[in-house]
């Protein structure tokens, strides 16, 4: 559990680096570590035998990776 918490500050960290550099938008590798954090706590709460909590947690997983799959679309968009 603590892995999953580790990454997702990290993935925050992250995305206080591009904000303090200028760069407000969202970024994709944000998501991605949130996203991978989360997926640690899902498995974490599976094992531990929370099983709603883990239902929950992976409603923001799915989430996340619409917004990332959105994310990247328009990125791909405006590059041609």
């Amino acid at each position: 559990m603590l892995a999953g918490f580790g990454l997702i500050a990290l993935a925050w960290l992250i995305q206080l680096f591009y904000i303090t550099r200028g760069n407000r938008n969202v970024q994709p590798l944000f998501i991605s570590v949130y996203i991978v954090g989360v997926v640690f706590l899902v498995v974490s709460d599976a094992i531990g035998g929370d099983i709603n909590i883990a239902y929950a947690e992976s409603v923001t997983i799915i989430v996340s990776l619409l917004t990332l799959v959105v994310l990247l679309l328009i990125k791909l968009k405006n590059s041609n």
